[in-house]
């Protein structure tokens, strides 16, 4: 019953987040007609917004239940509902933080103009003409009349602030336009470029896989183990964005790569057992010589992690669970270690101290874990490589000639790629899959590492 509850109180919140940033995207869309077109045009736009909104959150909900009965593994169900209202997901809350940026912005600017040394205030308003000092006198030498100020008792009518949601007082004056062009010019930009920056970002990269290949040099490497090739894939997140047809295409890639050994970082599935069946299927085509391992994830117990277990192990990956297990590769001795995820909320929560009990004193060791986060024990205990993924990179991140921008960096002190503390290794995996929204600027990836003493 808990696990009930816990759906309940998880979709709760989600539609009511969800639904208070379309509130307020749609309340910014409205005013913003108001001020850009005339009254007929305005109920004409109105209308028609509110039906697109509204069709949109059929296919954002539909995305639910497909997960269940198995819909999303259509290809004409993904085209039409799936990537859609995954799309609708990403543009919408896309609009809501460039907003929450602009009226931000405006908000600052109307206190800045309210405090005493602010330039707007340096003229007191009393009521009375303000002389027009330095007005160049006229031939007869009398003071030029300072046309188009309102004569004394005079009422000008002047819309509120608050009545205005785009403020005139950052709306530049833009030669050849009036202001009502300007904000309907602008408005039509932020309208366009949330959606078409998510289709975008969503046809570029999201299944554009990258093969990185890595060496990875240990001056102690036993001779025996010179050379072996280890495939690493992370977070596959078997669900709406990653269909089975798409997992065997990627573990046919991972077959052309011709590892020694698999490993994969957690995650397999994204929330629901239902998802798991198509990952039993597909993870069947997967081969390595000396077997595929595994540990598991946060989101393969947000799923079932005994359900997730048992259909792996059905198909011959060899699920480590605060665990290890020694291969014998040359005659040379290869230790895997796997923990169970550190913040899954199960009873079976990572254990480093039993999974390196029964560690050999020699021969080379790899971790597998989900999150990062123990690499430093980890090699305080002399485990030689680490494997993680759970980051995503991010998702989001882009390089700007050669400066990195990845917001991921901000939450983690791993966050991808490879680090190197001494001859002690950590490889963060960014992932196959997707989780959220169908947006990957962080390019998806599979991972080929080969071990050499070779410098």
């Amino acid at each position: 019953m808990d696990s009930y509850i816990q759906i309940i109180v998880f979709f709760a919140i989600l539609f009511s987040v969800f639904g208070f940033i379309q509130w307020y995207v749609i309340r910014s869309y409205i005013r913003w007609l108001a001020r850009t077109v005339s009254a007929h045009e305005f109920h004409r736009f109105r209308a028609a917004g509110l039906i697109i909104f509204a069709f949109a959150n059929i296919l954002f909900i539909l995305r639910f239940p497909s997960t269940e009965l198995g819909w999303y593994q259509h290809p004409l169900f993904q085209a039409l509902v799936i990537y859609p209202g995954g799309i609708f997901f990403g543009a919408v809350v896309l609009a809501f933080l460039a907003l929450l940026l602009i009226n931000g912005s405006t908000a600052l600017v109307r206190v800045f103009r309210l405090l005493p040394w602010s330039p707007s205030n340096s003229v007191t308003e009393t009521g009375t003409p303000v002389t027009n000092i330095g007005t160049p006198a006229t031939s007869t030498g009398t003071p030029a009349t300072n046309i188009g100020t309102p004569a004394i008792g005079h009422t000008v009518a002047v819309q509120p602030a608050s009545d205005r949601p785009f403020t005139n007082s950052i709306v530049p004056s833009v030669s050849g336009l009036s202001r009502r062009q300007f904000l309907r010019t602008a408005g039509t930009a932020m309208i366009t470029a949330p959606v078409a920056l998510t289709i975008g970002a969503s046809a570029a990269t999201a299944h554009d896989y990258q093969i990185n290949k890595l060496r990875l040099h240990y001056p102690g490497l036993p001779s025996g183990l010179n050379g072996l090739r280890i495939v690493q894939l992370s977070d596959i997140h078997s669900g709406i964005y990653m269909t089975e047809q798409q997992m065997r295409d990627i573990f046919h890639l991972v077959n052309e790569q011709q590892p020694d050994l698999v490993a994969i970082t957690g995650d397999f599935v994204d929330n629901s057992p239902s998802e798991i069946p198509a990952l039993y299927r597909a993870i069947a085509d997967l081969k390595a010589e000396y077997g595929v391992f595994g540990c598991l994830g946060n989101h393969d117990h947000y799923a079932s992690a005994p359900m997730v277990s048992s259909a792996l192990r059905q198909q011959g990956v060899q699920v480590l669970t605060n665990g290890s297990r020694t291969l014998r590769i040359n005659g040379e001795s290869l230790t895997l270690l796997g923990v169970d995820d550190i913040e899954s909320g199960s009873t079976n929560t990572a254990r480093m101290d039993q999974a390196a009990q029964w560690l050999p004193q020699d021969g080379f060791r790899v971790l597998l874990s989900h999150r990062p986060d123990l690499f430093d024990d980890a090699r305080n205990r002399g485990v030689d490589l680490t494997l993680s993924g759970h980051t995503h990179g991010g998702q989001i991140g882009f390089e700007v000639m050669g400066v990195p921008f990845y917001p991921i960096h901000l939450f983690h002190d791993y966050a991808k790629g490879l680090y190197e503390i001494g001859e002690h290794k950590l490889y963060v995996n960014v992932g196959i899959g997707m989780v959220g929204v169908p947006v990957r600027l962080v390019r998806p990836e599979l991972t080929v590492i080969e071990l050499t003493n070779r410098a």
